[in-house]
């Protein structure tokens, strides 16, 4: 399959259960994908314009009050390319992770602690988010999408639970260098 740009993606993902506003769609994001996909303003409503021209999605104007809102739902034609994808093999990824660039290039003894520190603490509050969202959906009706998303959040807290151990055996070792 041709590389394509993941966007278009995410995007019919979000659509695959119930049809969705651009908005509903970001808001779906956030509290969702925002820790391993993010998709900005800028990038889900020029992809909404982009796909409904291809015919993957469909839109339909509602008015609630006197607002006009357009809402978006999958077709049978995004749902063939999406499933598509699906079954696809995952192309590499390579990862943008500012701890690790500012890893490679500091120099000074207090410089590598502070990043350490910093790094254990942010990792430690993103644990405590995972494992709130975790109780969330443990909570939820059973479902084959409940469960699979708790695995994809659980992946998420086991990499967590080994940068955590890892940076604290840091800080320990490198406070004696």
């Amino acid at each position: 399959m041709k590389s394509k740009n993941k966007t278009r993606y995410a995007i019919l993902g979000m659509l695959l259960d119930s049809p969705l506003s651009g908005y509903e769609i970001k808001l779906f994001m956030v509290r969702s994908t925002v820790y391993f996909w993010r998709e900005s303003d800028s990038t889900i409503y020029p992809m909404l314009k982009v796909l409904a021209k291809e015919g993957k999605v469909r839109s339909k104007s509602l008015f609630v009050g006197r607002k006009r809102k357009e809402v978006f739902s999958i077709t049978d034609e995004g749902r063939a390319e999406f499933d598509a994808w699906m079954v696809s093999p995952t192309g590499s990824e390579i990862p943008r992770n500012e701890f690790l660039l500012k890893l490679f290039f500091i120099t000074g003894h207090e410089g590598v602690i502070r990043l350490f520190q910093e790094r254990l603490e942010r990792s430690k509050n993103t644990y405590e988010e995972y494992k709130k969202i975790e109780e969330r959906l443990e909570g939820l009706i059973h479902s084959p999408r409940r469960e699979i998303r708790l695995k994809a959040l659980r992946y998420g807290i086991a990499q967590l639970t080994i940068e955590i151990q890892w940076l604290n055996k840091e800080i320990l070792e490198y406070a004696y260098y």
